[in-house]
């Protein structure tokens, strides 16, 4: 009977390939999770970064003993950031090196690591990690595709791991409406499989559901000015402004409260409201989160917004405004308190 097989103290996953790190991540919780519950695993799992903890505050936490399970989970983001000088990299080492075979120490490093190749000296993380060995420290590079060709293999791979698939056409027009961006791209693999069941994701759902380039969210920003979360929706307003070109977000937002007007418009009469969306191209995973947004203004309102909106436009077209402050203005008009949509 043979040994059974060391289980490593360290875990390194490094690289810009973030949506990838985040799965091996979940990947080690969830070996924990299924040794010890997830109610037990989630008491014992400890976040910390350098932003907001000391090297005295890792020590601590990988000592730790865990609670009524054999193992813990401590997550180390960015911790790189602690050992900045010899001096806190001689003690960041150690640290690790103290690390018990009750903790699960994984260092969580959102960028890439010279391995060494080539003549030149491996980063000296690394360069520690091999003289540990791999019964130790399991090492893992984690980089983003750097071209369409590699994202196409990125997409096939995500694909496989969600239970579903691409034809080569479809992760060809995904790779190109998200480039290298593998946060966002395993986000849409997601949504497309859920969409393709069973079957293979084919370019016309990637041009049904994935807009090209970052798709601002009209639905979240709505979201949030009708929970009142005002200072939320200034701050994601300057995010659509910041992604996006203001006239791509002003039409957008147009197209948007259109559709709700035509879909309460659809719900006052009674209408078939799955023949009004579809006239508008929305997808059927979709009509549900239509429906119930524009269940949150009155039909009155949206009249009365939609005038707003044309007024707004009237005014940059006169060159009074910027479409950035006809945004602001909308916002402004969607907080007061007599014209802010109901909460969900």
């Amino acid at each position: 009977m043979s040994a059974a097989r060391p289980v490593p103290k360290v875990y390194i996953f490094y690289g810009d390939d973030h949506a990838r790190r985040g799965l091996y991540l979940a990947r080690v919780r969830q070996r924990l999770a299924e040794r010890s519950g997830a109610a037990w695993a989630e008491l014992n799992y400890q976040r910390l970064s350098p932003d907001t903890h000391s090297l005295d505050d890792l020590r601590t936490a990988v000592l730790a003993a865990p609670l009524f399970v054999a193992r813990r989970l401590v997550h180390a983001v960015e911790p790189l950031a602690w050992a900045r000088d010899a001096a806190s990299r001689s003690r960041f080492l150690r640290i690790l090196e103290e690390v018990p075979a009750s903790t699960a120490l994984v260092l969580d490093i959102g960028q890439r690591l010279d391995e060494g190749r080539r003549n030149r000296p491996a980063h000296w993380l690394l360069a520690w990690a091999r003289q540990q060995g791999p019964e130790r420290v399991y090492v893992k590079a984690l980089p983003a595709p750097r071209d369409v060709h590699g994202m196409v293999q990125w997409l096939f791979q995500a694909a496989r791991d969600e239970g579903a698939r691409f034809t080569p056409q479809a992760a060809q027009a995904l790779a190109a409406m998200v480039g290298t961006d593998t946060l966002r791209a395993l986000q849409e693999v997601r949504k497309l499989a859920l969409y393709a069941g069973e079957r293979a994701i084919t370019p016309e759902d990637v041009t049904a559901l994935v807009q090209g380039d970052w798709a601002p969210n009209v639905f979240e920003w709505l979201d949030l000015v009708g929970a009142g979360q005002t200072q939320a929706a200034w701050r994601y307003l300057q995010r659509l402004l910041e992604h996006d070109d203001a006239a791509r977000v002003w039409n957008l937002v147009l197209r948007h409260f259109r559709l709700l007007l035509a879909v309460r418009d659809a719900q006052a009469r009674g209408a078939d409201l799955a023949a009004v969306l579809a006239t508008w191209r929305v997808p059927p995973f979709a009509h549900g989160r239509y429906a119930r947004q524009a269940a949150r203004f009155s039909l009155d309102a949206l009249r009365a917004l939609y005038r707003q909106l044309y007024a707004l436009e009237a005014r940059f077209r006169r060159h009074e405004i910027t479409l950035e402050e006809a945004l602001e203005a909308l916002l402004v008009y969607l907080t007061a308190p007599q014209t802010r949509p109901n909460p969900a």
